[in-house]
């Protein structure tokens, strides 16, 4: 759903004005003589009823003004309730002319009219539906709710595509500026201004610091289980189809867009695989009769496996884990005769759709041989285009770049290659900074403000994820970061994914926020937790 910005009724502050000055008028008339007083000064016969009477005029308009500015509440197209602008239940404050529920967050800051989800209900949808193709960010599985965090991990000044040029040209180019402008678009929809020597910010990363009504809970309390055996249907794999360009793009259509069917037998069983280069013995086979022969050998192994995009940021979806069946590198290496001295790694071979070259840039040094497979099924099913069949190669705990599609085999090479920068295990901000998803923990299928029932148990579920390392802490805060709950999840297996449950109890109703981090066995911190908002109400149907 786009929405436009609705202009909220504007109640004029003259009769405020007016009467907090004529309150003040009456207080001083209290204790000066009446027959002092100026020409123009009022003159009361009961100044502190006189009083009591604008003030309860005052009262009268201030809630009728928290009424028209009270926060949104939205149906998303899927039936969810959600409000994105926290109540201000208990805002006590000596500077605040009303006690109580007042429309700080709405009447001053605009809350419910900033931010991307004042106009876009879900970025992955908008994404989706643009006229010019983006490349597939969205996960309708596991439903992460994009947010601009994970926009500003690819949109860098490094690739070409910055994010502050490109969105000021998006909404206020020629093409959608009226559109931008009609909905009442302007700088501060987008941008938080302030005096602190912090420039201008983003106002979907801030927000939370500035609004009134978040509850803050000291060492928030809950249930947590985790798994490693949780997996999503083969189908429903993510595929990023930008990493080979037009060749991607091909197999998206004619797979997950598209088709979706399982390639022809024969094509499968006349698939040619070449070992080559240094290796003692080269050999040509076709797929059909090496998969044969490693599943008469018994080596072909069937296990639970996750593939992760280097590009997937906390609260992403690039993420997932299947069941696949594979013949073993290292069996396809002894074959050949085993490598040639000198040999520096292996270059995985691809067939390539544009210029007939079938030779890719990934692959990895010896350490990581036990890591990779043949993969000719998932979920026990021969592969789909999308999941690139008729065989895919399959590297674990390593960025999902070096799993090639249409894999033609592999190319032992004595090319000095820095092979940690061939496959990264984690965006570490072009190496100039930390990891800024390693580790990942993600929460999913929470929209922004989503409405919960005040007393009864909630459930946060997603997962965590570090590449090559393993997860061994995931640790949640309530109060900005301030306190921090952890849960000590022991050793677990970078190759799998960790997916985890978290059940907590709102125990008043207001806007609380989660945010989620972790922790790896080297002690890597996540440098950028994701923060989730949820709304809980006594009453759903208010």
């Amino acid at each position: 759903m786009e929405r436009g910005r609705g202009a909220k009724g504007k109640l004029t502050l003259a009769a405020i004005t007016v009467a907090a000055a004529s309150m003040i008028a009456a207080g001083c008339a209290q204790s000066a003589p009446q027959e002092q007083a100026a020409p123009d000064e009022p003159v009361y016969e009961n100044s502190l009823a006189e009083a009591e009477a604008y003030l309860e005029e005052v009262n009268a308009r201030q809630d009728e003004i928290n009424r028209e500015y009270a926060p949104e509440i939205r149906t998303l197209k899927d039936g969810t309730k959600v409000q994105r602008t926290p109540s201000e239940y208990e805002c006590y404050h000596w500077s605040k002319p009303y006690w109580g529920g007042t429309s700080y967050n709405n009447y001053f800051l605009d809350a419910d009219n900033r931010g991307c989800g004042a106009c876009h209900e879900d970025l992955g949808d908008t994404l989706r539906n643009m006229e010019y193709t983006h490349l597939t960010v969205w996960n309708d599985y596991l439903q992460p709710w994009i947010t601009v965090d994970q926009c500003m991990l690819c949109h860098s000044e490094d690739d070409g595509y910055e994010m502050g040029t490109l969105m000021h040209a998006v909404h206020y180019g020629e093409r959608v500026r009226t559109t931008f402008e009609e909905r009442g678009g302007q700088c501060m929809s987008c941008h938080n201004m302030t005096e602190g020597g912090q420039g201008i910010e983003l106002w979907d990363q801030v927000k939370y610091d500035h609004m009134d009504g978040v509850v803050k809970v000291e060492d928030v309390q809950g249930d947590f289980v985790f798994d490693q055996d949780t997996t999503v249907p083969g189908e429903e794999l993510f595929t990023y189809d930008w990493v080979h360009s037009d060749y991607d793009h091909l197999i998206k259509i004619m797979g997950k867009n598209r088709l979706n069917l399982e390639m022809p037998l024969d094509v499968v069983e006349n698939w040619e695989i070449n070992m080559s280069g240094l290796v003692n013995k080269p050999f040509t086979a076709k797929l059909g009769d090496l998969i044969k022969e490693a599943e008469s050998a018994g080596v072909t192994v069937t296990k639970l496996s996750k593939m992760e995009c280097l590009d997937n940021m906390p609260g992403a979806a690039g993420i997932g884990q299947v069941e696949i069946t594979g013949i073993p590198f290292t069996w396809l290496l002894e074959k050949a005769g085993g490598a040639q001295d000198g040999f520096t790694g292996v270059i995985f071979d691809r067939q390539e759709f544009h210029n007939d070259v079938h030779h890719s840039t990934r692959g990895v040094a010896e350490n990581k041989f036990a890591n990779v497979y043949l993969v000719y099924k998932i979920d026990g099913k021969r592969l789909t285009p999308s999941q690139g069949a008729p065989c895919i190669n399959w590297v674990e705990a390593c960025d999902a770049q070096g799993n090639i599609k249409q894999c033609r085999g592999y190319i032992l090479t004595d090319e000095d290659k820095d092979w940690a920068a061939v496959l990264e295990c984690g965006f570490n901000n072009y190496g100039t900074g930390p990891y800024m998803n390693k580790p990942n923990v993600t929460v999913l299928k929470v929209p922004e403000g989503k409405i919960i029932e005040t007393g009864k148990p909630f459930t946060f579920e997603g997962y965590a994820d570090a590449f090559d390392e393993a997860v061994t802490t995931i640790e949640f805060s309530m109060d900005n970061g301030k306190t921090w709950t952890t849960f000590d999840l022991g050793q677990t297996d970078p190759r799998q994914w960790v997916y985890w449950h978290f059940t907590w109890t709102p125990e008043s109703d207001g806007s609380y926020v989660l945010m989620a981090r972790g922790i790896t066995e080297t002690g890597l911190v996540s440098e950028e937790p994701q923060k989730v908002m949820v709304t809980a109400k006594s009453n759903l149907e208010a």
